[in-house]
């Protein structure tokens, strides 16, 4: 084939680039990949397609061909590549399949076509962006790793607005042609429709008509934030967040330390009455009372339990601690069932610093308690009762743990259980302290938790949008409550990643300690409860995001055209009830294990049917989100009227949990 020939091809191919094989994310020819984990990775080309380099003194390049011809060529300075030849047709895929890449055109790609073919691409290009700007399709983003929203936003005909901040103006703005990389330079101000951002924008900056993922205020993302606001919606209405929100305590009002206190202690007797059932063969579930050689030996594996853990020998702790917990315990019976009585939690325990002094020899140091048989029946019929109005009960086990979390951290930062008194009211006013679920439901003997995603995309009225996927963070230690570290009660990945599996794990857990929620349906099939998630798991978490979010809707500043996506965590208990551990905003969606590259990519481009789609056609397909709730009236300006308070709102469930 001579040159001419050649020559006339190679502009047929850029005039007509469908009859050509369109550049992507994962296999792009000809260009350059503007990436340093890639300048020295090989390049696989054509055999047959033979190329010419201009030569540069500083770095030289190796040409290795299938072919019968093997020639070397002088390459430019800034780059150093090793270009393989087969006689296959090979491109990049390998190289780039597990990498975002920003790429753009060689310099020397121009003076491979006619000046016509590259005039008229640049054409098609302007027009392109123009009809893009009539349309109000233009989008702006900083994103770090934002190839899956470009991607989708650009096969919608949008057009990426290149500039350091969404309202630069002339001059700092730049359009690129992300197939063949021509640049225009914007001569006027031209303002994005659509802005991504991971950062705080003011408000008042935004014309009307553009669209945001960005909200003011909003207090439940926090963990102080999310305990106030859940506690005023409590008052305000007949919610009860105890039902999916483990109790919790923020240091830094003047009170919540005292009722903390109170907590502690009556959930300590509490721990007395179950700690008797346990002893004594019996619970709230099992009516059985074994005989008394069980009961011998029993009590026999729990002094030597205290031995075998360095707690010094066992003692006898006086039936008079029985006696003392049942008390207090009919004392905060009474307590929960007259809500106009005065609060009188723990007034059955006068000798509150004797009392937790024999529930430490008892739970942490293996004691035993002198004739607990006796008091068997009385322990279960108060538990019970207790049990009806508690929703509680089940989760707080007897060791009294509780989770202490810096108010304002993410990511695991700072968390810590903690079971002594002393040391969790040692700590600041910069602390929240939750009740630790100590009877989680647990996969093959490993604590875990769920990441659930929702989208918001009104406040006024209020709209959810419930994601069908999530995923499962396992921890890298068995369970247990032996130890309170952080490698076994804290299931952030953030976390466990840094840490080394147990060699004594399942074999069944993942190695890198995360599952598609597909994969948890395909367990709960194989234990013969296949039936809970629907039933169960989902109609709980989309009941606790809806009253969380109803909670928050008095304390948000936002306006029209914003939307943005939530992480919310939860665990589970042995029932499988999930309870809310906490809200994130701006949830990290990045692609570092074979689980997240399953779920955020479709995500995203949900993401955009709902945002963008579904304002044109309410009848398109959402992929995988559902409309949950949505609020049926409201002032329609943005604000809640003088004459409707909250509480006088009416409210509509899409989808009833």
């Amino acid at each position: 084939m001579n040159t001419l020939t050649k020559r006339l091809w190679k502009c047929i191919s850029y005039c007509f680039p469908l009859r050509k094989k369109k550049p992507n994310d994962n296999a792009v020819e000809e260009i350059e990949i503007k990436q340093e984990s890639l300048e020295k990775q090989p390049i696989e080309a054509n055999s047959e397609r033979e190329t010419s380099y201009e030569v540069n003194s500083e770095r030289e390049t190796t040409i290795e061909a299938n072919s019968e011809r093997e020639t070397s060529y002088e390459v430019n300075s800034e780059r150093e590549t090793t270009i393989e030849a087969n006689s296959e047709i090979e491109t990049s895929n390998e190289v780039n399949s597990e990498r975002e890449t920003t790429i753009e055109v060689s310099p020397e790609r121009d003076k491979m076509y006619c000046d016509e073919c590259v005039s008229r691409q640049k054409r098609c290009f302007e027009d392109q962006v123009k009809t893009s700007i009539e349309k109000k399709k233009v989008f702006w983003t900083d994103f770090k790793r934002s190839n899956d929203f470009e991607r989708g936003l650009l096969s919608r005909g949008w057009v990426k607005k290149i500039a350091p901040t969404f309202n630069a103006g002339p001059k700092k703005t730049v359009f690129r042609d992300p197939t063949y990389g021509h640049k225009i330079i914007s001569r006027y101000d031209i303002q994005p429709n659509l802005i991504l951002t991971r950062k705080r924008i003011e408000l008042h900056l935004l014309k009307e008509d553009q669209i945001t993922n960005h909200f003011c205020s909003l207090y439940a993302t926090t963990k102080s934030g999310l305990c106030k606001v859940l506690r005023q919606w409590c008052l305000s209405c007949d919610a009860n967040p105890h039902t999916f929100f483990p109790r919790c305590y923020m240091f830094s009002k003047i009170n919540e330390k005292q009722a903390f206190i109170d907590d502690f202690t009556m959930t300590a007797a509490c721990g007395i009455l179950k700690w008797v059932l346990r002893t004594n063969g019996k619970s709230l579930q099992d009516e059985v009372i074994p005989s008394r050689k069980d009961k011998e030996a029993k009590t026999a594996i729990c002094m030597s339990d205290a031995k075998i853990n360095n707690h010094g020998p066992a003692r006898i702790v006086p039936e008079d601690i029985i006696v003392t917990a049942l008390v207090a315990c009919q004392f905060h019976l009474y307590d929960l069932t007259h809500e106009d009585e005065d609060d009188i939690i723990c007034a059955g325990i006068v000798d509150r610093k004797h009392f937790i002094s024999d529930y430490y020899q008892v739970m942490h140091h293996g004691a035993h308690i002198q004739n607990s048989d006796k008091y068997v029946d009385y322990c279960h019929q108060l538990l019970c009762k207790l049990r009806r109005v508690n929703p509680q009960l089940d989760i707080d086990g007897e060791k009294n743990i509780w989770i202490s979390k810096p108010r304002n951290s993410s990511r695991g930062r700072g968390i810590r259980c903690r079971n002594d008194l002393k040391d969790i009211c040692s700590l600041g006013k910069e602390w929240v302290v939750e009740k630790y679920i100590e009877r989680p439901l647990l996969v093959y003997g490993t604590k875990f938790d769920l990441r659930q995603h929702f989208l918001i995309t009104d406040w006024y009225p209020l709209t959810i949008w419930f994601y069908k996927h999530s995923f499962l963070r396992f921890s890298s230690q068995p369970f247990t409550l032996e130890r309170l570290d952080t490698a076994t009660h804290v299931c952030n990945y953030a976390i466990q990643k840094k840490l080394n599996n147990a060699p004594n794990r399942h074999p069944n857990l993942p190695e890198e300690n995360m599952w598609h929620s597909d994969e948890f349906k395909e367990y709960l099939c194989t234990i013969g409860k296949e039936q809970v998630w629907d039933s169960i798991i989902i109609p709980g978490m989309k009941k606790a995001l809806i009253q969380t979010m109803k909670a928050t809707l008095e304390n948000v500043k936002c306006r029209k055209n914003s939307f943005d996506l939530f992480g919310s965590d939860f665990l589970f208990g042995e029932n499988f009830q999930p309870w809310l551990l906490e809200i994130q905003y701006k949830p990290g969606i990045t692609k570092d294990t074979s689980v997240m590259w399953k779920i955020v990519p479709p995500m995203v481009e949900d993401i955009l049917r709902v945002v963008i789609d579904y304002k044109d056609d309410p009848n398109c397909n959402v992929g995988g989100f559902e409309l949950i709730y949505k609020q049926a009236n409201y002032t329609g300006n943005g604000i809640l009227s003088k004459e409707k308070t909250f509480r006088d709102l009416k409210i509509t469930t899409i989808s009833d949990p």
